[in-house]
């Protein structure tokens, strides 16, 4: 199977949906429309660049990233809420957890909470989900 771009991007978005289908959420390359009253999120895939793992033309590439999920409160209201769902998230982003869609496998390496900050009227965390999928050339 060559590079599969849409089917690793679909694996990350699946996964934040099977943990939170409920709560707002702007996908990668598509931000809502309105910001909510209360919490919602937005992700963001950073693929790194490609690199082959073997040789040949049969062989294996490995392509690696991070899924960013900001999670957004609106400012003054603690921060509570959004500590609560990183949490959420990060027990599901477990390190060596494997995602899958449409037989594309991603394995998570890590995941990580930035530091609290205010953007645009709204308290915000970053949740950082370090990934790889492998893919073959043919």
């Amino acid at each position: 199977m060559p590079a599969n771009y849409t089917a690793i991007e679909q694996a990350l978005i699946t996964a934040v949906q099977s943990v939170d289908s409920v709560t707002p959420c702007g996908m990668p390359g598509a931000e809502l429309a309105e910001y909510p009253d209360g919490l919602w999120l937005q992700l963001f895939n950073m693929r790194a660049d490609s690199t082959p793992v073997t040789l040949g033309d049969a062989g294996e590439d490995n392509h690696a990233g991070f899924l960013q999920i900001d999670i957004n409160y609106p400012k003054g209201q603690g921060t509570g809420d959004v500590l609560q769902k990183a949490d959420e998230f990060a027990s599901f982003f477990t390190a060596g957890k494997s995602l899958l869609y449409n037989a594309q496998e991603v394995k998570v390496i890590s995941c990580s909470l930035s530091s609290g900050r205010y953007v645009g009227g709204y308290y915000r965390v970053s949740l950082t989900v370090n990934y790889y999928a492998r893919t073959t050339r043919s």
